[in-house]
């Protein structure tokens, strides 16, 4: 079957895979709003359209997915993070556990505890811990010295299970 004879992608699945992205692109660091669906393994050889193969991709990041710039385990994992953080975490939460995971176990990163209902889904997991340094400076009741964000054993596992080391992440 050439591409004149390749079916479109049904509107149902086309729109899962563009709301799943935020109708945006899925590498994280484009994020472009222009965007078309890829699959991730081409249809010259899986010749269907599933959608765990699937990834709204901007055409940029489309050509460079076509010319194995970015390779199809790298496209694998920013589908498993889009859904991921779709179905539980936000994009800031996902980040920052990302950044977490990447400092030496025991270290962490300032982070001002009035802002903890930013990553309130982290916490709540488990997944982060807030570790306090010192009374700090408090402006009216609120402390503005950040305390130390850590990454937790559990977290790790979970980033672990996403296959980011895979990608050299």
């Amino acid at each position: 079957m050439n591409d004149a004879e390749r079916p479109p992608i049904p509107a149902e699945l086309k729109r899962r895979v563009l709301v799943e992205a935020g109708h945006r692109c899925a590498i994280p660091t484009c994020r472009h709003i222009d965007v078309e669906v890829h699959h991730i393994v081409p249809w010259e050889q899986c010749k269907e359209h599933a959608y765990e193969n699937l990834i709204a991709l901007c055409p940029n990041c489309h050509s460079r997915a076509d010319k194995g710039e970015i390779d199809r385990k790298s496209l694998r994992i920013y589908k498993a993070n889009l859904r991921f953080a779709i179905e539980k975490f936000s994009q800031f939460e996902m980040d920052v556990l990302f950044d977490l995971y990447t400092t030496p176990i025991g270290k962490g990163i300032p982070f001002p505890v009035y802002l903890s209902l930013l990553i309130k889904r982290l916490l709540d997991a488990g997944f982060v811990k807030i570790v306090p340094i010192g009374t700090g400076v408090k402006i009216g009741s609120i402390k503005a010295t950040p305390d130390a964000l850590l990454i937790t054993d559990k977290g790790r596992d979970f980033v672990k299970s996403l296959g980011i080391e895979e990608i050299g992440y």
